[in-house]
């Protein structure tokens, strides 16, 4: 390997085909689910540290921000389709 090839590993190994994301969608995709992701949408995503706040904890809070958002792409999946299924 060399150059810039292990980007490309990197980003195959990102794509998470339908079949992994199953788990992520029977679980986050029922009402409970949804009420999960929103209370750390809310206690995560829509609240913000004050100036004081050192740089660990900044760092810290985007780690957290970033696994929440990445939670809530891979259980869009069921609440899409049950949405569309029902129309």
């Amino acid at each position: 390997m060399s150059g810039w090839d292990w980007f490309e590993e990197v980003a195959a190994a990102d794509e998470t085909d339908e079949a992994d994301r199953v788990h992520w969608q029977q679980c986050f995709g029922t009402h409970a689910g949804q009420k999960v992701l929103a209370e750390l949408e809310r206690s995560i995503i829509k609240t913000a540290l004050g100036p004081q706040s050192p740089d660990r904890a900044i760092w810290m809070r985007e780690g957290q921000r970033a696994l929440v958002l990445q939670m809530a792409r891979l259980a869009r999946g069921s609440v899409e389709r049950g949405a569309a299924d029902k129309g």
